[in-house]
């Protein structure tokens, strides 16, 4: 009776093991899991890709370089399209602005660049969170030195006449900012404005080509030491968004592209035309369609 009596007991018993052992070890492993899982947040994830894209990821901002010349170009860089785009702008481009219209470089002479943006807004459907930034000449240098000299060739941008007549070169040069803006303005004297804008846009894409690697980490700082100096609407959190969206481009080989804005030139201004929408269009990675639909519901 004594023996028969003990076996319903360790039949019980083992059959609890069987079930809570399972059970513990699982807890135990999940709670191990978890703490691993914290660890690995708390501790800085240096050289690890931020995680993007995500919708604020993008901007637009019309970057101008002060002057009797002022120069003009639209960069666009959207981390969910993986992409940085340049569009050089003539200053002679025609806009309309009060009742007889004024050129981009009158605009910028009279108002600034919140008064080109303004304008250009309405002439190329700009996006109304369009950001502007107007330097100096000698103040887009100093923001440019520190990244080195670039490989620049004119070739396919200019004709060969009008460069020779500029005393330049179509070959493959390597030469500072400095150099750079000197040579543009030797051009400036000798081309008409689309050509010049096309030699405008080899510099920016030579620029942005081969220095996107250094671009996060360089660009916004270097643009924040410029801001006391410049005529601009970025804001704090501006640069960091900029640096991050740099960061994701940078790490994703983006597509890189630069180009002059087309349109017809007429007594001495640059009109737009179909060409030139069509440019626009293609800045922003549009399709005709998704343009004209966007059109379609402005008021």
């Amino acid at each position: 009776m004594h023996t028969s009596g003990w076996r319903p007991f360790w039949t019980a018993l083992w059959a609890g093991l069987l079930v809570l052992l399972p059970l513990a070890g699982g807890t135990l492993l999940l709670t191990r899991q978890a703490a691993r899982a914290r660890t690995q947040t708390a501790q800085p994830q240096s050289g690890v890709a931020v995680a993007l894209p995500r919708k604020n990821h993008q901007a637009t901002l019309l970057l101008c370089l002060a002057g009797d010349q002022p120069g003009f170009v639209l960069c666009y860089l959207n981390a969910s399209q993986n992409c940085l785009h340049l569009l050089t702008l003539p200053g002679e481009l025609d806009l309309p602005a009060g009742a007889a219209g004024s050129t981009l470089a009158q605009c910028y002479h009279t108002a600034g660049p919140a008064r080109c943006r303004e304008a250009l807004t309405t002439a190329l459907a700009l996006p109304e969170d369009t950001l502007y930034l107007a330097l100096a000449p000698e103040r887009m240098q100093a923001l440019a030195a520190p990244f080195g000299t670039l490989r620049v060739s004119f070739s396919g941008a200019v004709p060969a006449e009008t460069l020779h007549q500029a005393g330049l070169t179509a070959a493959v040069q390597t030469m500072t900012a400095a150099e750079a803006a000197r040579q543009l303005t030797q051009l400036a004297e000798q081309a008409d404005p689309y050509p010049l804008a096309c030699a405008q846009a080899a510099v920016w894409e030579a620029f942005f080509r081969q220095k996107l690697e250094q671009l996060p980490a360089a660009l916004p700082d270097a643009l924040r030491k410029q801001s006391p100096h410049a005529l601009t609407d970025l804001a704090a959190q501006d640069y960091y968004r900029l640096e991050e969206t740099l960061e994701f481009l940078a790490n994703n080989s983006a597509e890189i592209q630069a180009a002059a804005l087309p349109g017809a030139q007429q007594a001495g201004r640059y009109t737009l035309t179909d060409a030139s929408q069509a440019a626009v269009q293609s800045f922003f990675n549009l399709s005709p369609a998704c343009a004209q639909s966007a059109s379609d519901k402005e008021p």
